[in-house]
């Protein structure tokens, strides 16, 4: 029954797919011709019944019908992009194709973009709603799954907290099952028995799934597990322990199979891509060359006046720093301060004797900040990323934090996730250094394109309003 009703939502997704696939191409009609005669059109009937038949393929090669409980919404966007893209690649080749077999065999390009418009966005707004009410009636209680944890060690405590955390996924946990139980006071009422035990549990109860979150080292059990979950109908999936490896900002991990075997990795990083690198060091060109068009044309030369005629010095500030793979490149800013032995080792502080008064309202606005951009079109650095330090710096901090290399996978930015979320200037203490690394590292996680605009929009408002550790 359970698996009847997993079907019953794939269909369901599916039939709202169809009908607004099929209502979207009626009205496109209506807003290309004024009228719905032309639907019923031979060439246009023919496209009709075409477009039904390339949601069904493009929407099992894209993964859409894989609706599971965990399902992201993240995934839920992506199988959508795979499925629209896939559809109008398809429906456009069918117009080249039969345009060259019939020369009289013309459709109206205007048609088929209403069409998509129209029916892109409906499916994507379907798409949410419906996994967010499907997530509603469980956390309601309804299609419930029975599960028990078998193994009641630090792994299957913090498992069963998320599964209480998350009531959407549909899941009620049963209990623990622990040849060990002395060990889990805490846990006692939860644990029902060892785990031979369990067995039988299982069948006596109708435990739908069991996750085993047993150490590596009792293997046997695990496989002992998973034989009877498989000739008693009950899945049985494991549950890792990762903690040696992830911290709690590490979240994500990859499956990769080297031929037969599956291996993980332990961060996402979508920047790790060729294409998504492309797209990034597309935007950083097409913005950098946007901004010099429009502001940095006549605002450098004004800036580089008031520098020079200021105080004594050259008008830029060069320095080198560690970049993309901890390579060494020459970042370039507007000097700041008076000339002085230690620039290149001291970091500026509050109410830094050094800090020119031109320069003060620079670094508050972060227009010291702008000759980067010919460090962006060099290819040094990127619009959005990790902050460069001076190489002192980053000999120093490796050694004091962990994970601190991990941000030079990526291009240093002019700004980044780090800076907008307060996370800049003098470092003061370890807490300051360590949470400046987690947003940084979480931004390389998360990496997008929408991210990078939100980080722009960000870094803005902020310049606009004043930053309090802007000094």
């Amino acid at each position: 029954m359970r698996k009847k009703v997993t079907h019953i939502y794939v269909l369901l997704q599916s039939l709202g797919d169809l009908l607004i696939l099929n209502c979207s191409y009626i009205i496109a009609h209506y807003f290309t011709f004024t009228h719905f005669q032309s639907i019923f059109n031979t060439r246009y009937a023919q496209l009709w019944v075409f477009l039904n038949v390339i949601y069904l393929l493009s929407a099992r090669f894209s993964g859409t019908f894989d609706i599971y409980r965990v399902t992201r919404f993240s995934t839920i966007f992506k199988t959508f992009i795979q499925l629209f893209f896939l559809q109008i690649v398809l429906a456009f080749s069918y117009m080249v194709v039969f345009k060259d077999i019939y020369s009289t065999f013309k459709i109206s390009r205007e048609l088929l973009l209403i069409h998509f418009s129209i029916s892109g966005t409906l499916t994507l707004i379907w798409r949410f709603g419906f996994i967010k009410v499907l997530r509603l009636y469980r956390s309601r209680g309804f299609n419930i799954r029975k599960v028990v944890i078998v193994g009641a060690g630090p792994t299957g405590q913090e498992f069963r907290q998320m599964l209480d955390n998350k009531p959407e996924y549909g899941y009620t946990f049963v209990g623990f099952f622990d040849d060990e139980p002395e060990k889990f006071l805490a846990q006692k009422k939860y644990i029902l028995g060892d785990v031979g035990s369990c067995k039988q549990f299982c069948i006596d109860n109708s435990i739908d799934e069991i996750f085993c979150a047993l150490p590596y080292k009792q293997e046997d059990k695990v496989k002992e597990l998973v034989e009877f979950g498989d000739n008693n109908l009950i899945r049985v999936k494991i549950v890792p322990d990762f903690s040696r490896f992830l911290t709690h900002h590490l979240n994500k991990v990859d499956i990769d199979h080297y031929g037969i075997f599956p291996v993980l990795t332990i961060r996402s990083e979508p920047l790790e891509f060729f294409i998504n690198r492309f797209l990034k060091r597309l935007f950083d060109f097409c913005f950098s060359f946007l901004v010099f068009a429009l502001i940095l044309w006549w605002l450098i030369p004004i800036i580089s006046l008031l520098v020079k005629f200021t105080s004594k010095g050259p008008v830029f500030f060069i320095q080198e720093r560690s970049g993309l793979k901890n390579q060494v490149f020459k970042v370039y800013k507007f000097r700041t301060m008076y000339m002085n032995d230690d620039a290149h080792t001291r970091q500026a502080e509050k109410g830094d004797p050094r800090i020119t008064p031109i320069g003060s309202i620079l670094r508050k606005t972060n227009l010291d900040e702008i000759p980067q951009f010919i460090n962006v079109f060099l290819g040094h650095m990127s619009v959005i990323g990790p902050r460069p330090h001076m190489i002192r710096h980053t000999e120093e901090y490796s050694q004091l934090i962990d994970k601190f290399m991990v941000r030079h996978f990526v291009k240093p930015g002019i700004t980044g996730w780090a800076q907008v979320n307060g996370y800049r200037g003098e470092i003061k203490d370890h807490q300051d250094l360590e949470n400046r690394v987690m947003a940084d590292v979480w931004y390389i996680e998360n990496w997008s394109l929408l991210l990078d605009l939100r980080i722009i929009l960000m870094t803005v408002f902020n310049m606009v309003k004043g930053e309090e550790k802007a000094y």
